[in-house]
């Protein structure tokens, strides 16, 4: 983002108070995240999120997602925001933008007209993701983390025919996930991002809903309006693929191993 003007006061008070609410939480990384994610949506009156650690590639512009959490979204919206993220052929609109801003900035944040054009926006290459979804306005907070594409993505989203975000709410949007450098890095997964790479848009998309240790197998395939047991095969080829022998060791690869699994 340009140079700002001071935020009022009112502002300031409550994202210190946000920082200090999430810190002082006791639990594990995720729920903070989640704390996090839910407050700063609240202050900038949206009306979901999404948060991922991932790894953008040169050859394309759909990322390589390794730990994936959402806020304010259905069962049916959830699963189709991850086969959005993870179909090659028909992308969202601002991802190539998004993929060359990463070599320019460490730290930025961009609403969707920042990105695109209105006639890109509402044009018919991204009416899959805004009917499928039911959101119009959406703005992205990043941080790069590495030189080979890892970083650490929140998008904020408001239903359709609500207003888009406002500057000061922008503003607000960069502060707050830059002073709060605990919700990015990961060393762990800056490993695991690399070899999801790889992985064709299907496993992609099962792997972005099996590393949510409350989402069952059953419960997935049904998301993604497949078979059970197709689910299942997709699981044991990802189980194949990160070398671990179950879902539990899976979880443990993506540092999101300390809930319990719902049962299969």
């Amino acid at each position: 983002m340009s140079k700002d003007p001071l935020i009022p006061q009112s502002d300031v008070v409550a994202m210190l108070k946000l920082l200090s609410d999430v810190v002082a939480l006791e639990g594990p990384m995720s729920l903070k995240r989640r704390a996090f994610m839910d407050a700063l949506t609240e202050l900038i009156d949206g009306d979901a999120w999404s948060w991922i650690i991932s790894r953008a590639s040169e050859s394309d512009n759909s990322p390589a997602v390794g730990a994936f959490l959402c806020g304010g979204m259905d069962d049916a919206q959830m699963a189709r925001y991850a086969q959005i993220m993870q179909d090659r052929n028909y992308l969202p609109v601002e991802y190539a933008a998004l993929n060359k801003l990463r070599h320019k900035h460490r730290h930025f944040t961009r609403g969707w007209d920042e990105l695109v054009t209105p006639e890109q926006w509402y044009g018919p290459a991204n009416r899959h993701v805004m009917d499928g979804l039911g959101f119009e306005h959406v703005l992205y907070s990043v941080r790069v983390l590495d030189e080979d594409g890892y970083f650490s993505g929140v998008a904020i989203k408001r239903k359709k025919g609500r207003p888009n975000f406002s500057m000061r709410e922008r503003r607000i949007t960069h502060l707050v996930t830059g002073i709060a450098t605990w919700l990015h890095w990961d060393p762990n997964l800056a490993t695991v991002t690399k070899e999801i790479r790889p992985l064709p848009a299907h496993l992609r998309t099962t792997l972005m809903l099996l590393i949510d240790p409350r989402i069952s197998v059953i419960a997935i395939a049904t998301r993604l309006g497949i078979k059970t047991n197709t689910a299942k095969e997709y699981a044991q080829n990802l189980y194949k693929h990160f070398a671990v022998k179950n879902r539990n060791q899976l979880l443990a690869r993506f540092l999101i191993g300390d809930e319990k699994l719902p049962p299969l």
